[in-house]
């Protein structure tokens, strides 16, 4: 990879979503991995609904959809421990960028105002924030 192609900045609308996305759901990632966690414990009590070999004639396996369930739970770690290590890199003025809009859901205008930039400055560290955690999710395609 050339050393220039950190400095491209653009990004597609379809990546800039799935990273804000993903930036989003930052602080609930904890409370679905616990959760899923708590899905996988056994249950003591009798499950009042029918099991899935009694649905149906196909083939159902606990073990495995134990395994998958386990795999999942290991992806959402995984996401959740990518985007702690890019919010801790970040300035700390990106930082309260991704925590205000974000996480508390407020309005851009509401944001930089509140931290006293202006709307360039904003969308230009808006910008980079975004494109480093696309790239970090491998959701930017660059051509060659």
């Amino acid at each position: 990879m050339n050393q220039l192609s950190f400095l491209n900045t653009s990004i597609s609308k379809e990546a800039k979503k799935d990273a804000e996305k993903l930036m989003s759901r930052y602080k609930i990632l904890d409370a679905i991995i616990e959760s899923r966690k708590l899905d996988l414990e056994p249950r003591l009590t009798q499950n009042p609904e029918p099991s899935e070999i009694q649905r149906d004639n196909q083939f159902y396996s606990s073990t495995e959809a134990n395994v998958l369930a386990e795999l999942e739970i290991e992806e959402y770690v995984r996401t959740k421990r990518k985007l702690n290590l890019i919010y801790d890199s970040l300035k700390p003025i990106q930082q309260r960028i991704w925590e205000d809009r974000y996480l508390m859901g407020r309005r851009d205008s509401d944001v930089y105002n509140d931290l006293y930039l202006t709307d360039n400055k904003y969308y230009s560290l808006k910008r980079d924030m975004i494109v480093t955690v696309a790239e970090a999710f491998g959701l930017i395609k660059n051509a060659v």
